[in-house]
């Protein structure tokens, strides 16, 4: 597993080197953007910790792009982690027989960084496509709300490279549509009346895909 991820890895860079390279001598000029600021308002329905395909959480996050030579350019990204609005555990419920229960508290955060290498020849940073090392890492907890000795400790590490486009409009208005190849380690430590079971540490690879728009200047 890792190795075939280290041979992307070593791949991708081949070709973004090369990329870079050649774009250096090759580019024109258009429109110059610096800066970018985005979001993805539909990981709100869940992310980043799923039980099976039941969203646990829910993410809030924001970008931030700035732009560091005519081909390369760096992204930091900050997410609150809370309850999803697809599925949100933190409200009251009702048990079988009708009894009103307390629900769950859910927060956490994840933060993270990308370093992208732009290849398209006829355009400059942060616009076309682009080859990136992406790492992240997010931590959250799931409390009981009648007892808060019930609950759930959860990180999450991914470790990915990253191939993208990023389109912006004359207007400035900005797509970022990205997949990769990556290694994901997720552990958890679960106390109380929590099942143990549906909560168990492991790692694997993983195929990221995702978006995010928002406004270049």
């Amino acid at each position: 597993m890792k190795r075939t991820i280290m041979i992307f890895l070593v791949v991708m860079f081949l070709v973004a080197g090369n990329g870079y390279s050649y774009s250096q001598e090759t580019s024109s000029p258009s429109k110059e953007y610096k800066f970018t600021i985005k979001t993805n308002p539909l990981a709100a329905l869940g992310g980043p910790f799923w039980v099976v395909v039941i969203p646990v959480t829910g993410e809030y996050k924001a970008y931030f792009e700035t732009k560091v030579t005519n081909k390369t350019s760096f992204q930091i990204g900050a997410s609150y982690i809370g309850p999803s609005v697809l599925l949100n555990l933190d409200e009251i419920t009702k048990s079988e027989d009708g009894e009103e229960i307390k629900g769950v508290k859910t927060s956490g955060y994840r933060i993270q960084g990308t370093y992208k290498f732009f290849v398209s020849r006829d355009l400059n940073a942060p616009e076309g496509f682009y080859l990136a090392p992406n790492i992240s890492y997010a931590t959250a907890s799931v409390k009981n709300k009648a007892n808060p000795d019930d609950k759930i400790n959860g990180t999450k590490l991914n470790i990915n490279g990253l191939i993208g486009y990023q389109l912006i409009t004359s207007g400035g208005f900005t797509l970022d549509v990205f997949t990769g190849l990556g290694y994901v380690s997720r552990k958890y430590t679960v106390s109380g009346d929590f099942d143990s079971e549906e909560f168990k540490s492991k790692s694997s690879i993983s195929v990221p895909f995702g978006l995010a728009f928002g406004y270049a200047f």
